[in-house]
């Protein structure tokens, strides 16, 4: 079952990632306040797969995050999850170490009751941040996606992504033919 599983997830990774590759690379952070994900409408040509990602990353957090090119936002949720199951570990391994159980391997008691419902208190405690940190995750990859696929349909459809910039800044914008090039300067621009 867990080879299954590993297969199923290394052929998803692997055709998310193939289709994402070819959209052009832009930060999330960089354009996340100028598309409303509530907005968003699928087309036939988005690169970020929202369903996969969304679904994905409720499994293991921060899964959605990397494919949509979110590296150090990814990082972040698996390092989250990461800290969470070893808590959870060590709390269950605390537990198990000072368990009286029965014929059919119920707990019954503590040998020692403090121990036992302190870890109990802090393996629950983490369980139910590890399931917000799975919920969080999860809303996250599919608005990084959905925000990600409306900046990619404004190329597609030779719009100017909406930027507000009050500082000098260097960057790549993209020209009438797709491609990116360096500008410099500063405006702003409305979004209406």
């Amino acid at each position: 079952m867990k080879k299954l599983f590993i297969t199923i997830l290394v052929a998803i990774l692997a055709f998310a990632t193939a289709s994402a590759q070819q959209a052009n690379k832009v930060r999330y952070s960089e354009i996340k306040g100028n598309y409303n994900p509530k907005e968003y409408v699928p087309q036939a040509t988005d690169p970020y797969h929202v369903g996969w990602y969304e679904a994905t990353s409720f499994f293991v957090p921060g899964i959605g995050q990397l494919l949509s090119g979110e590296t150090w936002r990814g990082l972040a949720f698996l390092g989250g999850e990461a800290i969470l199951i070893s808590v959870i570990k060590t709390s269950a391994d605390n537990i198990a170490e000072v368990a009286i159980t029965n014929e059919s391997g119920f707990v019954t008691g503590y040998t020692d009751a403090k121990v036992g419902k302190r870890n109990m208190v802090v393996m629950l405690t983490a369980l139910g941040l590890d399931l917000g940190l799975s919920i969080w995750s999860c809303i996250d990859a599919r608005n990084v996606a959905k925000v990600k696929n409306m900046y990619y349909q404004d190329l597609i459809n030779g719009k100017k992504p909406v930027e507000l910039s009050f500082a000098p800044a260097v960057s790549l914008a993209p020209d009438p033919s797709g491609t990116f090039q360096p500008c410099a300067g500063v405006s702003m621009q409305l979004k209406f």
